[in-house]
């Protein structure tokens, strides 16, 4: 006799909801627009291998006939040739390891975003970018390999040279773009201080005692209501020399010569 088994129902569970863009994040995103709208567009290129060995670098999201135009404003330059060749200094400074792995289109378009970042503006700009980007991506796989205990002193040493040696680039790039001018900024500050905090300050009054100790002093209050004002008799200074007390008086009259008191 077949018996009816009871058939497990389904547990129907609800969707989980999407969480909403917060203000916060969708001002995110505007600025994100506002700033790719203000940069360069980076190009972008996808490597293909053939048979042979032979690697071919090919532009993708953009048409055929711009890619080169992107490429020229992203190394800030007007000459074709020139643009590629730093494109293949790039693909061989960047691609760290061995020959017979393909090249990375990750790092190739990261290396290319970074020197349109930098924003060369003439030939000079953008084979120093190309170095600069050669020399980030050398000193980062240093300190990589300086983790391994027996290439720390070797790897590491080397790191810390090339890391300089950007600080250096950098450093060049700046006095290039500004012409080797410095820029001094002189500001001038207003302190207004009215009568009352002056004379706070002068007789020290709001102000703790030194070292945080006591209260803060006051000024002494001093009346200034007029009273008597007294004399006291002193006495005489007299002269060792009682002839000398006298101080005798002229008796003449009328006019004399005045006796010159050199004339000896």
């Amino acid at each position: 006799m077949a018996r009816d088994t009871p058939v497990a129902k389904k547990s129907t569970s609800l969707p989980a909801t999407k969480p909403e863009i917060t203000e916060m994040e969708q001002a995110e995103v505007r600025a994100l627009t506002r700033r790719k709208k203000a940069k360069r567009q980076a190009p972008r290129f996808a490597v293909n291998w053939k048979d042979g060995g032979q690697v071919q670098v090919m532009p993708v999201g953009i048409h055929a006939d711009v890619a080169s135009v992107r490429v020229m404003n992203a190394f800030g330059t007007t000459s074709a040739e020139l643009a590629e060749r730093l494109i293949n200094q790039i693909i061989n400074t960047t691609h760290l390891q061995s020959s017979n792995e393909p090249v990375a289109a990750e790092n190739l378009n990261a290396a290319l975003a970074a020197v349109t970042g930098i924003a060369p503006r003439d030939e000079a700009e953008a084979m120093l970018a190309a170095q600069m980007v050669g020399v980030h991506w050398l000193a980062m796989d240093l300190l990589r390999k300086a983790n391994d205990r027996a290439l720390l002193n070797d790897a590491g040493n080397l790191a810390v040279k090339l890391l300089r040696t950007y600080t250096t680039q950098l450093e060049a790039l700046k006095r290039y773009r500004s012409g080797g001018e410095q820029l001094v900024v002189v500001q001038h500050q207003h302190v207004n201080v009215t009568a009352d905090q002056a004379a706070v300050q002068v007789s020290g009054g709001n102000y703790p005692a030194p070292e945080g100790r006591g209260a803060p002093s006051k000024p002494k209050e001093q009346s200034h209501a007029p009273g008597p004002i007294t004399y006291e008799s002193a006495t005489s200074l007299q002269c060792p020399n009682p002839a000398r007390n006298v101080v005798p008086v002229t008796n003449g009259a009328g006019k004399a010569p005045v006796q010159n008191a050199r004339r000896r």
